[in-house]
């Protein structure tokens, strides 16, 4: 079996284009917008995969990516979350009615930059479940007749290619089990930096405690070499003494 995956060429803030891959895109029913989900294989420090959420704007078979105020985006994440929930279920289906997917297959999508999206984490695996989602109903496009375009600004159109893989099986992993596999990570990462930070002070300590233990060496040896002078300046005296003992008794006579 072959599974289509759509790819878009999404540019950064400095104008080249980056590959993204798309997860899906979905109709938040409550708010009565369309967003789309892609990915651009970034892996964060914590073991996590940085997806991006943005809003689409357009009619038929042409949508753009478009700016969004922050509440708005803030409540398509939450709708996200519902998506991701029944992805990733034990039998992956539709449970919630917040939200509709869409079929992206034959539109053209103009791309803005990637700076401007909405970003979240999320496990490989919950990235795995969501590439891979399709619910047995049927996927509704619910196509927006949107008289507001001021907030986009004209963009050259991106083509967007579709590229066949091999499908692979469908990773059944709970919810649960993938935030328990995500907390661990994180754990024996905190420790494995906790525990460099301490080797590092213990070789720090160890150093200066070396560097102690040779400056009281040197202390040692200027303190005997003080005191074979002060015997050599005790034993000078001693013959001056004898010497004017001598001189006063050559005086006397």
């Amino acid at each position: 079996m072959l599974m289509l995956l759509r790819t878009l060429e999404i540019p950064d803030a400095h104008g080249q284009l980056l590959n993204a891959v798309v997860l899906c895109g979905f109709t938040a029913t409550g708010l009565h917008r369309q967003f789309l989900v892609y990915s651009l294989n970034e892996k964060s420090g914590d073991e996590l995969v940085k997806i991006y959420l943005t809003y689409l704007e357009g009619e038929d078979q042409t949508l753009r990516m478009c700016d969004a105020p922050p509440e708005i985006l803030t409540a398509a994440a939450q709708v996200l979350k519902d998506v991701l929930r029944d992805a990733c279920a034990t039998v992956p289906r539709q449970t919630e009615n917040t939200y509709a997917l869409m079929d992206l297959t034959d539109t053209d999508i103009e791309c803005s930059a990637v700076n401007t999206h909405y970003s979240l984490k999320i496990s490989d695996a919950w990235l795995m479940n969501l590439l891979h989602y399709d619910p047995p109903s049927e996927a509704s496009a619910l196509p927006l007749q949107s008289k507001d375009t001021s907030s986009c600004a004209p963009l050259a159109i991106r083509e967007a290619s579709s590229v066949t893989v091999e499908s692979v099986a469908t990773c059944n992993v709970q919810t649960t089990s993938s935030k328990i596999d995500a907390n661990i990570k994180s754990l024996v990462a905190s420790i494995t930096h906790h525990k460099e930070i301490l080797l590092g002070k213990y070789v720090k300590l160890d150093e200066l405690q070396r560097e102690l233990e040779q400056r009281e060496q040197q202390l040692l040896i200027r303190e005997q070499a003080l005191n074979q002078r002060e015997d050599e300046l005790l034993a000078s005296i001693s013959s001056l003494q004898a010497a004017e003992e001598q001189l006063d008794a050559l005086l006397d006579r």
